[in-house]
């Protein structure tokens, strides 16, 4: 790393608490719990006779040539909840022999820790209920710091910032503190809309994209300005504004992506509910084309989701932030089971098309609600989706797919996918 920019990392990752049984969808149920290697193997060694049989029928050892991280796994009961959540949904793990006791995946959810550099930062996974809350409905949530622990998770395993190495892609890694900085500073750029800030970060990583050599890397502090320029005197604002917005293949690559992930079976009742609620407020019908429908759609952004998003500016672009901190975007974090090698420009296109599908199903929902619309509905499909869809990296790939198939992989798709 070079120059002296001081690292900046968000404190609320520290600081998160789950609230237990008043969770509204909880980590314990729905998703097979990966297990490492040493904790499968105190599990052995229970001294509780229930617990000991629980741990023999419900965790198995995984086949093949595998890490100590993925040693094993938890299988779920004929509920779909982990065998070793009591009837009060409490952890029985936990309640007997204290958090110390808990595998790695159960001890840091929702957290998510990357080592940059030799520091551990600590992000949240919106696909907890109280993180997306804690996350995203809170104006200062971003305040950078250090933060307190508020309660005891390992620290023992994490993920890393990836690195240049024999057949991957080349990244400018020596400027990774420096490119941050100026993507914290354009996403908080609150005198333009979000989708153009989304819009110039796309752009930002499409010269980055093409620096393919380390000689190439020295021009990094020159783009960098360029667009630190452009946060500084509002370039490029009317010309963006003067875009025109194509909502019905906007709302066609929103339903696509969106029942894609329906189709495969696996996206949660939430997140099902969240998607029918949207249809219903776009006016979606089988039989209708999108362009039948697109007007509803654009009723209920202007009429019922922008006025909600003017009330509370800071919602998405917190899930952006987040975003960037989780995934250590634009780089990529190693020794992560969700992490799959991206160019730069390819790790944008996978967080713009999340924020696109997000932001259309919000359309609808919010056109389905009117004037009721509010934060419980958003919170309800941002942790429904993000639990859908974060922790599938095949999933993941299938939306880089879809979004290069129909040519969106470009400045021209960049508009069609983010302005209303």
């Amino acid at each position: 790393m070079t120059g002296t920019t001081a690292p900046i990392r968000p404190s609320y990752g520290k600081t998160f608490r789950c609230i237990g049984t008043a969770c509204e969808d909880t980590c314990c149920h729905g998703w097979t719990i990966p297990m490492d290697k040493a904790t499968y193997e105190k599990y052995q060694l229970f001294p509780e006779e229930d617990l000991r049989a629980h741990a023999k029928q419900h965790i198995s050892r995984n086949s093949g040539d595998v890490s100590d991280t993925l040693y094993a796994r938890i299988d779920l009961n004929e509920a779909k909840n982990c065998p070793f959540l009591t009837t009060d949904r409490l952890c029985g793990v936990q309640q007997k022999h204290g958090p110390e006791y808990l595998s790695t995946t159960c001890s840091i959810y929702p957290r998510v820790l990357n080592n940059v550099n030799d520091e551990i930062e600590v992000s949240l996974y919106l696909s907890c209920p109280e993180a997306a809350r804690q996350v995203l409905l809170d104006p200062q949530s971003m305040q950078m710091g250090d933060g307190d622990s508020s309660s005891y998770f390992r620290m023992d395993q994490f993920s890393k910032l990836a690195g240049n190495g024999d057949g991957l892609i080349h990244k400018p890694y020596e400027y990774f503190a420096e490119i941050r900085s100026c993507i914290v500073a354009l996403l908080q750029d609150q005198g333009r809309p979000l989708w153009q800030r989304v819009f110039l970060l796309g752009m930002l990583c499409k010269r980055l994209d093409g620096l393919a050599t380390t000689a190439d890397d020295a021009t990094v502090p020159q783009i960098l300005n360029d667009y630190r320029n452009i946060l500084a005197t509002g370039a490029l604002r009317d010309q963006l504004e003067g875009m025109q917005a194509q909502p019905a293949v906007q709302l066609d690559v929103v339903l696509r992506l969106a029942d894609l992930r329906i189709r495969e079976g696996a996206s949660g009742q939430r997140f099902y509910e969240c998607f029918r609620e949207f249809a219903q407020g776009a006016g979606y019908t089988p039989n209708a084309t999108p362009n039948e429908y697109a007007g509803h759609y654009v009723e209920a952004e202007a009429k019922y989701l922008r006025p909600f998003f003017e009330k509370h500016p800071f919602i998405m672009e917190n899930y952006l932030l987040n975003y960037v901190f989780r995934t250590l975007f634009p780089f990529g974090r190693e020794a992560s089971a969700h992490f799959t090698p991206q160019s730069i420009f390819g790790e944008y296109i996978l967080m713009a098309a999340q924020y696109a599908v997000i932001n259309g199903l919000l359309i609808g929902m919010a056109g389905h609600y009117r004037e009721a619309f509010g934060t419980d509905h958003l919170i309800k499909l941002v942790q429904s989706f993000s639990k859908a869809v974060e922790h599938n990296p095949s999933y993941l790939k299938e939306v880089g797919d879809f979004i290069r198939g129909r040519s969106l992989d470009n400045i021209q798709g960049l508009a069609i996918l983010l302005k209303n």
